[in-house]
């Protein structure tokens, strides 16, 4: 691993970066827009999240290899690696914890395609930072290598195992909670603690209900629960420790108002919580559990972000905000780690720097940067010397002044709801120009975030216009927004997708005469729904591992195997089949007039090909024609570099010949 120096020297509250720009990621003069290779979109990331050990002597580096994704231990005096978690078959590495110096602990997920992220699956494997001591420590079904010859853990249980967390001086154990599979699906889930070097565990407790999730305390105590009731409804519990009863802290039912924990405060007394508010974006609070008082940290125009933790991990002094463009709030100016946060952020003018693992003394932090056209660095940063090193980027063959900007957008769609989107246009600008309307999937509670999207991109870099809408039902604009889209697929859902692409040919960015829409899962349902709906303003649909008969959702798929799938299908979608009927693409087809391309994934368990099979026999029957492609090895979206090229020339040439000047005019 190749390192770059930064110098980062301290002028009052600012930092100034100096850089090695043949090397290390540096904005440059804006440059006429080049055709940029389609590979280069189509490439994994070459990490996607990175921990620094608590000693501060090694990395943890999540990295695709091959078909899967795993987790690599990098000495940082060597700059080699000395161990790897591996998983087998089509399963990745999902998420890492370091629990000492030299033991790292990760969980292993099921890929379900590029589009949705991987289903975990309980199991957990340990290996130590020099690659000896690897062991699978949960789980009955073992993977085929993880970096040198796997030992199985003390248990061998038919039972999943989620992290709940690690615990502050506790090198040997992590907390747990885990589901025996023998068990019913109304079976509260127990909370135990598993040793990371042997896979023994130790039962210390239940939780209140069914599906819950638990925030632990500083010392290792499991006080917090959130469980859905039968409605869905997030009803918040709390406990005074390991032994105590479980008591209902919030019902949604009765307060009106949903809360969702986050993190303990250093005192081990209050808690960090979101606050749904009617009409609004939710809230951060910080809580008293013991008394009632709360203190408002942080309200915006969108659902508050992720938390910015203090080196020790114990306490926050900011919020990450999604308000337009991303960005960070901090609600403790007098952090000593707030000013530096604040200081390290002016070193990268429009970007965003977040502080992300510290090692227990608190000298080295990580520091990611990103931003709409960069796809993320990494530094090491010593807080001592004021000094960072660059250690590498996540996609280091894109080069960010080749990029185009993503624009924060605002309007009010035709019944007064207020939405919020972004509008990303080629580099140079310009008016009438071709446009791709590109719903996200989901749809509820995902939401579009600026930050670098490689299918957005590619099409700002061919000289289209791109806007993206977060429709309602979408998440981070509180909870009021995320029902309103309930029952609403091609409704009002699809209406906020209608008026955003008035609003843009309204504005002059996109000429009327060519207009498409384009998504995956949701999006593609939205697509295709999108010229069922509105014949006449768009000329063409991509839909991408997309839904096009709601009452196969029902029937087929993964979502309706389990009674919270059942019920949450009940819920976004209703219940009755013919007006299912009436909203789904394949039996209206008679509708469309614009050209059609579908892409499917053979072995996709989220939305099956059955979907695309259907919307393709209703088109034969209507002699419509349309472009197709199945790739029968990929799942819920396309993960292998070379299906993507294929994917991206395919639509690539249907959208040239569908949006041609020519053509449209």
């Amino acid at each position: 691993m190749k390192w770059i120096s930064v110098a980062v020297l301290a002028f009052a509250p600012m930092l100034a970066v100096a850089a090695d720009t043949a090397q290390a990621p540096a904005s440059a003069p804006a440059v006429a827009s080049t055709a940029v290779p389609i590979e280069d979109f189509a490439r994994m990331p070459q990490l996607s999240a990175m921990a620094i050990a608590p000693g501060g002597k090694y990395l943890a580096v999540k990295m695709p290899i091959d078909d899967t994704v795993i987790v690599v231990v990098i000495d940082r005096a060597s700059g080699k690696h000395s161990a790897s978690i591996r998983a087998s078959g089509n399963n990745v590495v999902d998420q890492f914890w370091w629990v000492n110096d030299t033991r790292i602990v990760a969980s292993v997920a099921e890929q379900l395609g590029g589009v949705d992220k991987p289903r975990p699956n309980g199991e957990l494997y340990a290996i130590n930072a020099d690659g000896s001591g690897s062991t699978q420590l949960f789980g009955y079904r073992g993977a085929q290598q993880v970096g040198s010859r796997i030992q199985r853990g003390a248990e061998k249980r038919y039972a999943s195992a989620f992290v709940i967390d690690t615990i502050p001086g506790d090198d040997k154990n992590i907390l747990v909670q885990t589901f025996d599979w023998q068990n019913s699906e109304n079976a509260p889930p127990a909370v135990e603690l598993l040793d990371v070097y042997t896979g023994k565990t130790r039962r210390i407790g239940v939780g209140p209900k069914a599906n819950a999730s638990f925030v632990a305390d500083h010392r290792g105590k499991v006080r917090v629960a959130l469980a859905p009731d039968e409605d869905l409804n997030n009803v918040l519990y709390v406990r005074a420790g390991d032994e105590g009863e479980w008591r209902v802290f919030n019902d949604p039912k009765s307060s009106k108002v949903t809360m969702t924990p986050r993190l303990f405060a250093r005192d081990n007394r209050h808690l960090y919580l979101d606050a749904s508010r009617p009409g609004k974006p939710d809230a951060l609070y910080r809580i008293d559990l013991d008394g009632d008082s709360k203190e408002l940290l942080y309200e915006g125009g969108a659902d508050p972000g992720e938390l910015l933790l203090t080196p020790d991990r114990q306490d926050a002094y900011g919020v990450v905000t999604y308000d337009g463009k991303t960005a960070f709030h901090v609600f403790d100016a007098a952090s000593p780690h707030a000013r530096l946060a604040l200081a390290t952020q002016k070193a990268f003018p429009g970007q965003v720097a977040l502080f992300g693992s510290f090692a227990n003394d608190g000298k080295f932090g990580l520091v990611h940067v990103f931003s709409d056209r960069n796809p993320g660095d990494y530094y090491l940063f010593d807080t001592e010397k004021k000094n960072a090193e660059y250690i590498g980027s996540a996609r280091k063959w894109i080069e960010p002044e080749q990029m185009a900007e993503m624009q924060p957008i605002r309007f009010k769609a035709r019944d007064g709801v207020e939405l919020n989107g972004y509008l990303t246009l080629p580099r140079g600008g310009g008016k009438n120009l071709p446009l791709v309307v590109h719903p996200h999937g989901g749809p509820h509670g995902i939401r579009d975030a600026w930050g670098f999207d490689p299918d957005v991109q590619l099409l700002a870099n061919r000289g289209y216009a791109v806007l993206q809408l977060n429709f309602r039902g979408s998440g981070g604009y509180g909870a009021d927004f995320l029902r309103a889209g309930y029952r609403q697929w091609g409704l009002a859902m699809q209406d906020d997708l209608t008026d955003a692409t008035n609003w843009a040919v309204q504005q002059g960015h996109a000429d009327p005469k060519r207009l498409c829409v384009y998504g995956a899962s949701y999006g593609g349902y939205a697509a295709l729904e999108g010229v069922v709906r509105e014949p006449d303003l768009y000329r063409c649909a991509i839909g991408y591992v997309g839904v096009y008969d709601l009452g196969l959702m029902y029937r087929d798929g993964d979502i309706p195997n389990s009674l919270y799938g059942k019920r949450y299908l009940q819920m976004v979608l209703g219940t009755d089949p013919a007006d299912m009927r009436r909203r789904s693409p394949a039996a209206n087809v008679d509708k469309i007039k614009a050209s059609v391309m579908l892409v499917a994934g053979g072995r996709d368990e989220r939305v099956p090909v059955s979907q695309a099979d259907a919307l393709r026999k209703a088109l034969d029957g209507r002699k419509h024609p349309y472009e197709w492609l199945l790739k029968d090895k990929e799942g819920h979206g396309f993960f292998r570099p070379e299906n993507n090229v294929e994917r991206y020339t395919k639509m690539l040439g249907f959208l040239g010949s569908s949006l041609a000047p020519e053509a449209a005019h």
